[in-house]
């Protein structure tokens, strides 16, 4: 075929049991699209291709984004047709069989959007009746999903006139059976709550890799979705997060009264599993160590007291010490300017005379007195011609003035004083040179330098004295942090202890109490949660936990009252809920067989 109506079609991207999808072009608004056409086999029923375009209508009413969106349908010269959107990506069992199992946060996304879409069609009365990973398409990035053919598969369930016509279809109706659901395999009426066991079948496949339902023949299938449940998620995906795999058996519940009742509430489900994913993770590694929370809180506390202490501590000392030296620079200036100005006039004085003329006994005596200062480590006047004149050392005396190597320019300050930073007879020292000057003339300049032990001492004091502190504040944290925490863990054990019992089937008990905080809060909660499951189980002896299984010889009970609320995972374990004899089972099995044998044979005529 060349055309269909007004599009151009082009080779074949794909094939299902009611039509054949081509890629096609509409020049009308020049996009390319996607086409499904009715099989040949299917064409030749009128009420078939009647029913083919009504519920394709159906379904285009549609508007979701996690559902493929519907352009058209018609049919031109005898071929029913639908335009619809051209996906890219792979189906989700390609992609399934090419990752093997799917992480546990891509599971939970995928999951959501398949509820999202399920919530919406079936708020508009639209049951999908075929959801299966070949009709869940994964966009490129590995994240977005679409679903196809919403309406199409709700041709499987006949009604009707259209039963003869669909029972020669049976072949391709059980060719996907693995995904359907209990009620659905044994032809009783469905609704939502059908697609979303099937939902659950292509995540529990999502999450192991393996199909939940693994029979060979159709009839074996059907017998193992109604009768059997698939192995446990924990025993083929150790690391599926328990609350995911809940989830997951619950939508494979046999029973639809135990499943989610709704798309709704599975969304919500799935969101907070999806929340609370993040969560086990950052608790992860709290979870693997075996150190009590009470020694967690105290290392934590410690770390981050240690940490903010060793900042603070750093800072104050830093700025402690700049503070100091800036006084030290600030004296140390003072005295070297003190001594130019006396030594001033006698420089002057001897720079006008000869050198056999001058006397510098006057100045020796000023700087041996000023020396006598225990801060006062050395001092010289050198003269104008740049020998020492006078010094606190008599051996420089009459020498050429020499500077000590390796000085570090801590500031330079008026009146050309520089101060350096440097080591005078093995000792830290500050060291102030400063021009002599009288009249506006150089005359010399003076070299002094002063002890700095003490600031360092000081310093080293003030570092003892905070680390003291910080030692101090630390053990202080640390006790009141494990004292709290010790507060915490107490009555969490004993509520986990509670719900230990509890779920061993020991409901005789409360927490008694008088506490008026969140944990009383969360006593109260626990005790009202027993008494209503206690008042359920009342209601309901077969469901007790511990109760013994009925044996086969044992007359079968009568029929359990329908209870409408959502099944406890305590309700779980299958010997305590069967309320059927296994004679009874298996009459029931054997009768079931026998409907799907005849609908077989039917075929095979």
């Amino acid at each position: 075929m060349r055309l269909v109506g007004r599009y151009q079609v082009g080779e074949r991207i794909g094939e299902g049991a009611t039509g054949d999808v081509f890629k096609a072009y509409d020049p009308r608004i020049d996009r390319v699209l996607a086409i499904k056409i009715l099989k040949e086999g299917l064409r030749q029923n009128r009420q078939y291709a009647a029913r083919f375009l009504r519920e394709a209508k159906a379904a285009g009413a549609l508007s979701h984004p996690n559902i493929v969106t519907i352009y058209d349908v018609g049919e031109v010269d005898g071929y029913p047709y639908i335009a619809m959107e051209l996906l890219e990506g792979a189906p989700l069992d390609e992609a399934t069989s090419a990752d093997g199992g799917f992480a546990a946060k891509r599971v939970l996304e995928i999951g959501l959007q398949l509820a999202e879409a399920l919530r919406y069609a079936h708020s508009l009365g639209v049951v999908h009746r075929d959801i299966k990973p070949s009709n869940v398409v994964l966009a490129p990035d590995g994240r977005g999903v679409k679903i196809l053919d919403f309406g199409i598969a709700r041709m499987n369930a006949a009604d009707g006139a259209m039963a003869e016509t669909l029972s020669t279809q049976i072949g391709q109706v059980v060719g996907t059976p693995r995904y359907m659901s209990p009620e659905q395999a044994l032809g009783k009426d469905i609704d939502g709550r059908s697609d979303l066991f099937s939902v659950g079948a292509v995540l529990y496949e999502l999450i192991t890799g393996a199909k939940a339902f693994t029979a060979a023949s159709p009839i074996s299938l059907a017998l193992q979705i109604t009768q059997q449940d698939p192995p446990p998620i924990t025993s083929l995906a150790p690391d599926c997060p328990e609350g995911l795999a809940f989830i997951v058996e619950k939508l494979l519940a046999k029973r639809a009264d135990r499943r989610f009742p709704d798309g709704e509430r599975l969304c919500e489900a799935l969101r907070k599993e999806l929340a609370a994913l993040g969560t086990d993770r950052s608790e992860a590694s709290g979870r693997s160590t075996r150190l009590p929370l009470q020694a967690r809180a105290m290392l934590v506390m410690a770390l981050a007291t240690a940490v903010v202490l060793l900042l603070a501590t750093g800072a104050v000392l830093n700025r402690q010490y700049f503070a100091m030296r800036e006084m030290a620079l600030t004296s140390g200036s003072a005295i070297a300017a003190f001594v130019a100005d006396n030594a001033a006039l006698s420089a002057a004085d001897n720079a006008s005379l000869p050198p056999t003329q001058r006397d510098w006994a006057p100045l020796q005596a000023f700087v041996r007195a000023a020396s006598a200062d225990p801060n006062v480590l050395a001092m010289t006047v050198v003269d104008a011609d740049g020998v020492d004149e006078a010094a606190s050392d008599r051996a420089v005396l009459g020498r050429r003035y020499l500077r000590m190597p390796a000085e570090a320019v801590l500031e330079s300050g008026p009146g050309g004083l520089v101060a350096y930073q440097t080591t005078v007879l093995g000792r830290p020292a500050f060291r102030f040179i400063r021009p002599i000057t009288y009249a506006g003339r150089a005359f010399g300049k003076i070299d002094v330098s002063l002890d700095a032990s003490s600031l360092a001492s000081a310093a080293s004091l003030s570092r003892g004295l905070l680390a003291a502190l910080a030692a101090v504040t630390l053990a202080v944290v640390m006790a009141a942090s494990y004292a709290a925490a010790r507060m915490f863990a107490l009555p969490i054990r004993r509520l986990k202890t509670a719900f230990v019992e509890a779920a061993d089937g020991n409901l005789d008990f409360r927490i008694s109490h008088r506490r008026k905080d969140e944990f009383g809060e969360l006593f109260d909660a626990f005790n009202h949660f027993a008494a209503r499951f206690q008042e359920t189980l009342d209601r309901r002896p077969a469901a007790r936990i511990g109760a013994a299984p009925p044996q086969p010889d044992a007359p079968v009970p009568g029929p359990r009252p329908m209870v409408t609320a959502e099944p406890t995972r305590l309700e779980r374990p299958q010997a305590a809920m069967r309320s059927q004899t296994w004679r009874d089972r298996w009459s029931r099995v054997a009768k079931n067989g026998g409907r799907l044998a005849a609908a077989s044979a039917a075929h095979r005529s």
